[in-house]
């Protein structure tokens, strides 16, 4: 029996060829940076300036997935997204409070406005 040469367990006689390994690297497109999301909470919902800080995070995820630095990536990426819903959360909280603010103080307007003087 040559010692170079491994055997298949099956029968003991058949050489056997070892397994070829491939490393298959991450797909870079699989990484989401929210550039667009962050961008739209800078210009319309810039809530204590978190979609500044979203934009910043999910810039430095872009410029990680470039370096095919995925894992930092991945985590910009993840912190870029909550500070975008939390824009996002506060921004919509604070436009529903503003809206019943105007519409309770309209019919209350209103309700003035039929009584008379």
């Amino acid at each position: 029996m040559d010692p170079a040469v491994s055997y298949s367990q099956n029968d003991g006689k058949t050489p056997y060829s070892p397994a070829t390994v491939i490393e298959v690297g991450q797909d870079p497109t699989l990484v989401k940076d929210y550039v667009v999301w962050s961008i739209f909470n800078l210009v319309n919902m810039n809530c204590c300036c978190l979609g500044l800080i979203a934009l910043f995070y999910s810039v430095k995820s872009r410029d990680q997935k470039h370096s095919k630095n995925l894992t930092s990536a991945r985590d910009y990426g993840e912190t870029a997204k909550r500070f975008n819903i939390a824009s996002t959360v506060i921004s919509v909280i604070v436009i529903v409070i503003i809206l019943a603010v105007y519409i309770t103080s309209f019919i209350a307007m209103l309700q003035q406005i039929q009584r008379g003087p």
